[in-house]
């Protein structure tokens, strides 16, 4: 036993967290969408705290690779709406229970797929980037995984100053959203334990990234985690259901 989990179970959990760092290192979102689920699944207690600590070393290392892509008055526009919407989620965490969250994760995760395969576009405008981060700091906060809403309105952007900037609105998103889980109450000694175990994974996902931005088309590895994230959401809104 690793933490009261399966040696297995654990082992599941590193290799899911490597390869989502890994892809969201690569193109800017992915590991939430993707290590969620499966997490959701071994241990309720690693949402939604445990995935917003391990997304702290991942961005401050996505962020110091990609220094001089990033763009920070989108960064800036954006948290206009993350810190309500980061607000909205710490509540919502507060009177609610793992059942509840989990269901969050998987919906939060489906819709975006299901968004990612129609023809609808959005602008980065000032406008869309406020709503993208109210919603972003909703789902951050309340099921760790914040990513789509930002990501469906920074699409057309390349994918190297996609990957820079979001790496940067992630990191300050994520440690705003830690402090507001620690004011409700929702971020223990569980919750560290469960992060120190992920962290070696996290940092090989970013090492990782380095051949695959080289290698890998983006076309499949997006195709990949779509397929992915429905699978594993679809059995972890089983689980909750």
């Amino acid at each position: 036993m690793i933490l009261d989990l399966d040696w297995w179970v654990a082992a599941a959990c590193l290799l899911i967290m490597a390869i989502g760092a890994s892809v969201q290192a690569t193109i800017g979102i992915g590991m939430g969408m993707l290590a969620a689920p499966v997490l959701g699944l071994a241990d309720p207690a690693f949402l939604p705290a445990t995935i917003m600590i391990s997304v702290l070393p991942l961005s401050t290392g996505v962020a110091m690779r990609d220094w001089d892509a990033v763009n920070w008055e989108d960064v800036r526009t954006a948290f206009t709406g993350r810190v309500p919407g980061i607000a909205i989620g710490a509540v919502f965490v507060a009177l609610t229970g793992p059942r509840a969250v989990a269901v969050v994760v998987a919906l939060s995760v489906l819709t975006a797929v299901a968004a990612s395969l129609t023809s609808f576009r959005f602008r980065t405008t000032r406008r869309n980037l406020r709503i993208a981060g109210v919603f972003s700091g909703v789902f951050g906060t309340a099921a760790g995984i914040g990513g789509p809403p930002m990501a469906l309105t920074y699409q057309h952007e390349t994918a190297r100053v996609m990957r820079a900037t979001l790496a940067v609105y992630f990191g300050f998103g994520s440690a705003l959203s830690i402090l507001a889980l620690m004011l409700a109450g929702e971020v223990g000694r569980r919750q560290i334990e469960l992060s120190l175990l992920l962290l070696p994974a996290v940092m090989a996902g970013l090492a990782l990234s380095r051949p695959v931005i080289a290698r890998l088309p983006e076309s499949k590895v997006r195709a990949t985690v779509l397929v992915l994230c429905t699978i594993s959401s679809l059995a972890l809104l089983v689980e909750a259901i």
